[in-house]
């Protein structure tokens, strides 16, 4: 049975990505490469065309294991570091084709750089509210027993229910 066709796919797979053939995450391998290869400015296609996967196979990693996930985004975070540092250097006279980096940027970090961008500091302000305002306090729940630990989880369940 064929498989669908996906855009981001050049080549449609030919055996079920879980079969026992199926190339196997590697974990914290894999991890370090996606990071380290951010940090050198390296983007998500270079990362998949080095750990020989589709990026339909990376992007299936980081919703099936969430230290692959974390890694993505720490490396995305790098990416963008990078490319901005790139930004700073043209800025202060290195000889680039600042437009073309410019346009790097607004397609690549639209969150950022783009027409609607969103990652500035009231974004990150308004980031962090939300985080410390469901941010649950540890010392509340030390000494609780298993009973009242469970009465907690059953009304809490309720509330996002």
């Amino acid at each position: 049975m064929p498989h669908a066709r996906k855009r981001s796919n050049i080549v449609p797979l030919t055996a079920d990505p879980r079969s026992k053939n199926a190339l196997k995450y590697l974990g914290e391998e894999h991890c370090n490469v996606v990071k380290s290869m951010a940090r050198n400015g390296e983007f998500p296609e270079q990362w998949c065309a080095k750990m020989g996967v589709a990026m339909s196979t990376m992007f299936n990693w980081a919703a099936r294991y969430p230290e692959f996930d974390e890694a993505c985004r720490i490396a995305w975070t790098a990416l963008s570091a990078y490319w901005t540092g790139e930004l700073v250097k043209a800025a202060r006279g290195n000889n680039c084709n600042t437009r073309l980096l410019l346009e790097l940027l607004r397609r690549r970090f639209p969150d950022t750089w783009g027409s609607n961008a969103k990652n500035g500091a009231d974004h990150f302000i308004s980031c962090v509210d939300v985080a410390r305002s469901t941010k649950v306090d540890q010392q509340d729940y030390d000494d609780m027993t298993s009973d009242e630990l469970m009465a907690e989880i059953a009304a809490l369940s309720g509330k996002s229910g």
